[in-house]
């Protein structure tokens, strides 16, 4: 929102929520609260739908796979009243189906864990045969680090498995990559002839979880190798438009690992925005113009950190604190280190994000819901 407010362009902002934090910015020039589309899929496209055909509107961007994909699966409605530049339903799923992403990765010889679809507790039984040690179970389908189970003890395999299956449907056992090498994402914007027009690799310094979860202090780095492997992939996948590419350095040879592939706009924007590409714009740019010119250049000595709420959690959880510590203060007054929320210019997304914190700790039941994102069994 700030990117293209900051450019004068109208953003209306969107969500379920009554408290989403981009309702308090000052580029927010109207506010639409739809129905959350994990209760009700035909209720959020229709009154999205509704809401293009009374106003004219340049782009609809969603920012979550919950609202991308039922919106993609309707993609010619949603084209007809505004550009939407994101693949369509089944194309998307190359990168949101687990599964499906590493028989592209494996098919294109980029190395990936190995993994087994289960659909029976046979299966996982059979599965733990073919794969040694420690395993993961993880949905075919989720957001993050939502559903993904590590199992130690094997005999546990078939429980695990059980309950991930209960809550987030048809599920994977993978083998397990040891944390200990840093992971790297890989962020991509394709244009409509499936070539990259800006490539960008971020390392996560730190995450939250620890270890293995999202970025919560980021930085921007070279590494020809893991761009031009994330490029080969979603050229296989014959991508168009945002994606991320996430690798994992295996610490037992320093060889990367594909992880997975976000099929959107990701969460940790900010780490390229602070770098110098921005990509909110360039995607508007390209979906408006039909193209943007590539961009091939960025800065490697900015930090940028996720400070409310996943660098703090990052601090407070963290097995190693005292380790992190030093590092972790030192950003408060690294002036390379920029911090999202903050802004002189837009205070009051940090003031909506506290009072957000105030009412989901005062209602315990709400918050369970926002973290848990209501979610909903998966189709088989």
């Amino acid at each position: 929102m700030r990117s293209l407010g900051q450019k004068g362009i109208p953003v209306v902002g969107a969500d379920s929520d009554r408290l989403a934090v981009t309702f308090f910015s000052r580029y927010c020039v109207r506010r639409m609260v739809y129905t959350d589309p994990r209760t009700d899929e035909d209720a959020f496209v229709g009154g999205v739908l509704n809401a293009l055909g009374d106003n004219a509107y340049d782009m609809v961007v969603p920012m979550f796979d919950r609202t991308l994909l039922p919106l993609a699966r309707r993609k010619d409605e949603v084209s007809r009243l505004a550009r939407f530049p994101f693949l369509d339903y089944e194309s998307l799923m190359q990168g949101r189906d687990k599964a499906r992403t590493v028989l592209v990765a494996d098919r294109c010889g980029l190395r990936v864990p190995t993994t087994r679809v289960v659909h029976s507790e046979s299966d996982v039984e059979a599965a733990l045969a073919d794969i040694e040690g420690t395993v993961l179970i993880r949905p075919r389908e989720s957001e993050g680090s939502a559903g993904v189970r590590r199992v130690v003890r094997r005999e546990e395999a078939v429980s695990v498995w059980r309950e991930v299956a209960g809550q987030h449907g048809p599920s994977i056992v993978q083998s397990f990559v040891p944390w200990g090498g840093f992971t790297y994402d890989v962020d991509v914007l394709m244009g409509g002839d499936c070539l990259p027009r800006a490539v960008f690799v971020a390392k996560r310094i730190r995450t939250y979880p620890p270890l293995a979860g999202p970025t919560s202090c980021g930085q921007g780095v070279r590494c020809p190798e893991l761009a031009e492997m994330a490029v080969h992939l979603l050229k296989e996948m014959r991508w168009t438009g945002p994606a991320e590419v996430e690798f994992r350095i295996d610490p037992r040879d320093g060889r990367p690992t594909l992880m997975e592939v976000n099929p959107r706009l990701w969460g940790s924007l900010y780490t390229a925005q602070v770098a110098g590409v921005d990509f909110p714009y360039l995607l508007y740019r390209m979906a408006m113009d039909g193209d943007v010119e590539p961009v091939t250049e960025y800065r490697t000595d900015r930090r940028a950190r996720y400070l409310f709420t996943l660098d703090l959690l990052c601090m407070a959880t963290h097995p190693a604190r005292r380790s992190i510590a030093r590092e972790w203060l030192g950003d408060f007054f690294n002036p390379r280190t920029s911090t999202l929320l903050l802004s002189w210019r837009d205070p009051w997304p940090l003031f909506g994000k506290l009072l957000a914190s105030l009412v989901y700790g005062a209602l315990p039941s709400r918050r369970r819901n926002r973290l848990s994102g209501a979610r909903q069994r998966s189709a088989p």
